[in-house]
């Protein structure tokens, strides 16, 4: 990651346009005593949360009154469709980094902790009240969702509010504190206080590989970097043990999609798709030896080229060192092919230099003149009197 200081885009990501949120009723729920040959149940009550339609409901897994059958010799030979039956959705993790920087569910899922002795399964009427509880904090996980470009992407603000619902899902349910929950931060509010993190050229990247980086930047920040043990001075929340400083970084992905879009009304296009259609690489301006710079030129003209189009043209230098590379592992493997066959040829020539000199010797013997010889064999008079004389002509 970079440690320079740049200058850092005006940017503000849009929230998602969120659906109002509206609780499935809850008519019934199912048996809790195992069907013969089952085990018991565990916790097998969950919510959920469609991030489409804002639907919030109570489900139960009837993993404990359904049977088991022969050719099941694990949980994995259970028919997929089975499997999201009885656990349906996307489980909410608590911490990142994984569901921050995935792309959002649009089934999350939380499972209920009950089944104990201070949190028995719930009825009709305990469910319902549980999802009266929760619609609020669902409400707010789907408004404070980022949206860039058609994507959905944790904030701060979101993130907060799957743990809260998570915290009324246990046997001892309460949310968190207002002043809780430090450790997670919008990656935004960390570019203004360390201009550091940000890295302009994640702007010329395909998608694919921009959402890789963002990937790398929720993992690692305030990590990877030695500077970056600054970022948690400020940012996160101290381990109980003194361990260190839990963080969390949230909508990376979103940020620099928001920075990348801008007010740019040009369509966006990774480089493979235009080069479908316009065959640059095709052209043979790359070669195995091209250098850096002449790729990072290349790929300006590539780009210019594609503005002409009214396309914003995201990728191409990754492609043309891709390409590069592509033919220096090509050009190495032919290496050892024509190596192979130079080899192949020089003993070949050794043996033919070999049978030539028993011949030339041969002819001379019957008698041959040495000016015959040589026009016959293709060597010079001189080699043909004094044999071993480099003087051969081709």
């Amino acid at each position: 990651m970079s440690n320079t200081t740049g200058q850092i885009p005006e940017v503000t990501v849009a929230r998602y346009t969120a659906p109002r949120v509206s609780v499935t009723a809850v008519t019934e729920v199912v048996p809790i005593e195992p069907i013969e040959g089952r085990s018991a149940p565990g916790h097998y009550q969950h919510v959920l949360v469609n991030v489409v339609t804002g639907e919030l409901s109570f489900h139960e897994g009837t993993q404990h009154r359904e049977r088991w059958l022969p050719e099941w010799k694990s949980f994995n030979d259970v028919p997929r469709e089975t499997r999201k039956r009885w656990y349906p959705g996307t489980p909410f993790s608590f911490r990142g980094p994984h569901m921050w920087f995935e792309p959002v569910p649009d089934l999350l899922c939380w499972t209920i902790d009950s089944g104990v002795k201070e949190l028995p399964y719930l009825d009709v009427a305990a469910a319902t009240a549980l999802l009266d509880r929760l619609a609020p904090h669902a409400q707010d996980l789907l408004d404070g969702l980022f949206e860039a470009g058609g994507e959905l992407d944790w904030s701060a603000d979101s993130a907060r509010a799957g743990r809260d619902i998570g915290r009324l899902c246990q046997r001892d349910p309460k949310v968190g504190a207002p002043d809780g929950d430090g450790d997670l931060v919008d990656f935004g509010v960390i570019t203004q206080r360390f201009p550091q993190v940000y890295q302009p050229e994640l702007l010329r990247l395909s998608l694919d590989t921009l959402a890789k980086q963002c990937e790398y930047v929720t993992r690692y920040l305030g990590t990877n970097d030695r500077w970056h043990s600054e970022v948690k001075k400020v940012f996160g929340t101290p381990y109980h043990d003194g361990s260190g400083v839990g963080l969390d970084t949230l909508g990376v992905r979103a940020w620099y999609r928001t920075v990348l879009l801008g007010d740019d009304p040009r369509e966006l296009r990774d480089f493979a798709d235009w080069d479908a259609e316009h065959e640059r690489l095709a052209a043979g301006e790359i070669v195995s030896t091209s250098t850096d710079e002449e790729l990072d030129a290349w790929a300006e003209r590539e780009e210019v080229r594609a503005a002409r189009a009214n396309v914003h043209l995201l990728g191409a230098q990754e492609a043309a060192r891709a390409h590069r590379g592509q033919l220096r592992a090509r050009e190495w493997d032919q290496l050892a092919v024509v190596g192979a066959d130079v080899v192949r040829l020089e003993r070949e020539l050794e043996q033919a230099r070999a049978t030539r000199a028993t011949l030339t010797t041969a002819a001379t013997a019957w008698g041959r003149g040495a000016e015959e010889v040589a026009e016959r064999a293709r060597m010079s008079e001189r080699e043909v009197r004094e044999p071993g004389h480099a003087d051969s002509r081709p």
